[in-house]
C-alpha cells in the first residue's frame, strides 16, 4: 500500500506569516483613506452637510468650515471608533474651534443620534439667522450635555444635561434694561425632548420652554413677569400677551436648521 505524501512542513510554517501579512496590508490599506472619502456621506446628505476641505484618514482627520443643516460649525477635527462600526452605528470624537468650540461624542444609527459629554461655547451671531424678541441672534450658549439619545422613530429616549446663554442681554439692553442670563436643562418627557431656561434681573423675570417632538416639530413658550408697565408695553409689541398677571408667547414650527 502506498502512503500519501505529508505536506511538506515549509507550507505549515509559512501558512501563518502570509495569512498576518495579507490582515496587516488589509489594515494597512482600510486605515490610510482619506478623510475626503467623507464626501461620499455628505453627497447624500442632501446638503445638510458641507465642508471646505478634508485633512487626515476617516479615522482620524479635520475638516473646515463645517455646515450642518445650514449652522455653519467651523472647523471640525474627529476621530471614528473602529469598532462602532461592527454595531452599524458609527460612534466620532469631535472637537470644534470655531463658531462652535467645545468637543464630544456622536454615535448615529439609522433614524438615531446619540450625544455624550459635549461641553460647548457657541457663537450665537455666527450659528443663528434669527435672535429672540425679534432681533438679530447675538451673544453666547454654553452647554454641558451628558447624554442625550433621540430618534425620528421613537423620540427623546434618554436626556440629561445643562444649557446657559445670554441671548436675551441684546434685546435688554435696548430697553436699558440689566443683562438677563439664561440657564436651565434638557429632559425627555414622553417621547418630546424638553429644554427649559429661566432666568430673572431686577427688573422682569423670564422662562423659556421648547418641547421637540419625533416629526422634528416644535412647540415654543415664553413667560415674562415685568415690573413696570413701560416693559410690559415693549414684550406686548413682540407679540405677548397678558395671562393672569404674566405674560406668554407661543410659536410652533418644523426643524430645519438655523432659523427655524
Amino acid at each position: 500500500m502506498m502512503t500519501q505524501p505529508h505536506p511538506p512542513e515549509t507550507s505549515k510554517t509559512l501558512r501563518a506569516p502570509i495569512i498576518a501579512g495579507v490582515f496587516i496590508f488589509l489594515a494597512t490599506l482600510i486605515a490610510s483613506i482619506p478623510a475626503s472619502a467623507i464626501s461620499l456621506f455628505a453627497d447624500k446628505s442632501g446638503g445638510a452637510l458641507s465642508y471646505a476641505e478634508a485633512r487626515g484618514t476617516i479615522w482620524k482627520g479635520e475638516l473646515s468650515s463645517v455646515s450642518v443643516g445650514g449652522i455653519a460649525l467651523g472647523d471640525v477635527g474627529f476621530r471614528l471608533a473602529p469598532l462602532s462600526l461592527l454595531r452599524l452605528s458609527p460612534e466620532m470624537t469631535l472637537s470644534a474651534n470655531g463658531a462652535v468650540r467645545g468637543s464630544g461624542t456622536v454615535s448615529l444609527g439609522g433614524e438615531r443620534a446619540s450625544l455624550r459629554n459635549v461641553k460647548a461655547d457657541i457663537n450665537l451671531a455666527t450659528v443663528a439667522v434669527r435672535g429672540l424678541l425679534g432681533e438679530p441672534a447675538q451673544g453666547e450658549a454654553r452647554l454641558d450635555i451628558e447624554r442625550l439619545d433621540f430618534s425620528l422613530k421613537d423620540g427623546c429616549r434618554q436626556a440629561s444635561g445643562s444649557l446657559w446663554t445670554n441671548a436675551l442681554d441684546g434685546p435688554t439692553k435696548r430697553y436699558n434694561l440689566p443683562p438677563l442670563p439664561l440657564s436651565g436643562r434638557v429632559a425627555c418627557e414622553g417621547d418630546k425632548l424638553a429644554v427649559t431656561l429661566a432666568g430673572e434681573n431686577v427688573q422682569m423675570a423670564a422662562d423659556l420652554r421648547l418641547l421637540l417632538n419625533p416629526a422634528l416639530t416644535y412647540e415654543v413658550t415664553a413667560t415674562a413677569r415685568a415690573s413696570e408697565e413701560n416693559i410690559a408695553s415693549a414684550l406686548r409689541v413682540f407679540g405677548f400677551e397678558d395671562d393672569n398677571g404674566a405674560l406668554t408667547y407661543g410659536s410652533a414650527g418644523v426643524l430645519t436648521g438655523a432659523g427655524s
